[in-house]
């Protein structure tokens, strides 16, 4: 493929992002604390030196803040969903070359809309393969697969590419977890091309289970 192609494919890469949870950033970096989204201490946040090891040191966080924790779900459901959700928080920590790891934070008046939250969100991911196929735009989605397990939570490797491209896929590696009243997602987008090993989830999700039991007991 010709380097350009490939430059289109990779740029292009973040629109599968509408197979998951949040709209990407649209301006450059913004502090953590510059963008308040009312609702979430932003201490519940993982540091960047929580991310899945990736090989590559992370940057600062970027707060997404047209975040609506209230409409979100897989983006391959174009304009999300209702999440019953009544705060939240997205930011991005990105490393120099491969990977941006997405982490998003919804919080829900009950532990019972929580759960409601989580089964409405997996159920509909199931679908993004039939809603994303290979065409001349858009992006494509091929696999959905439990690819490894992290301190009990399962962890899921999304194979995808950006249309016309199809050939030249990269991966997410995603892992919700759940506790009480909130839920945490990490969605590592991860644009190398092929068959890459599972990525370490277990210490980031020890992380989360651990920042939940504190601000969302």
């Amino acid at each position: 493929m010709h380097l350009s192609a490939v430059r289109a494919a990779l740029s292009g890469a973040t629109v599968v992002c509408a197979m998951l949870l949040t709209a990407l950033p649209a301006t450059a970096s913004v502090p953590l604390a510059s963008t308040a989204q009312a609702g979430v201490d932003r201490g519940v946040l993982l540091t960047k030196a929580d991310q899945p090891p990736a090989g590559e040191s992370y940057g600062d966080p970027w707060v997404n803040p047209y975040f609506e924790p209230g409409v979100t779900g897989p983006t391959c459901w174009e304009y999300g969903r209702d999440t019953g959700a009544s705060a939240g928080v997205s930011a991005r920590f990105s490393t120099p070359t491969w990977f941006h790891s997405y982490n998003d934070v919804w919080v829900f008046p009950s532990a019972d809309d929580a759960a409601a939250f989580e089964r409405q969100w997996r159920a509909d991911l199931a679908t993004c393969v039939d809603r994303n196929q290979p065409g001349e735009s858009g992006s494509a989605v091929f696999d959905i697969t439990q690819a490894g397990e992290a301190d009990g939570v399962k962890v899921l490797r999304v194979t995808a590419a950006t249309n016309p491209y199809s050939t030249l896929t990269y991966h997410f590696w995603v892992a919700v977890v759940r506790q009480g009243r909130a839920v945490y997602a990490v969605q590592l987008l991860d644009y190398r091309h092929g068959d890459p090993q599972l990525m370490p989830f277990d210490g980031t999700v020890a992380k989360i289970k651990a920042k939940l039991a504190a601000y969302y007991p």
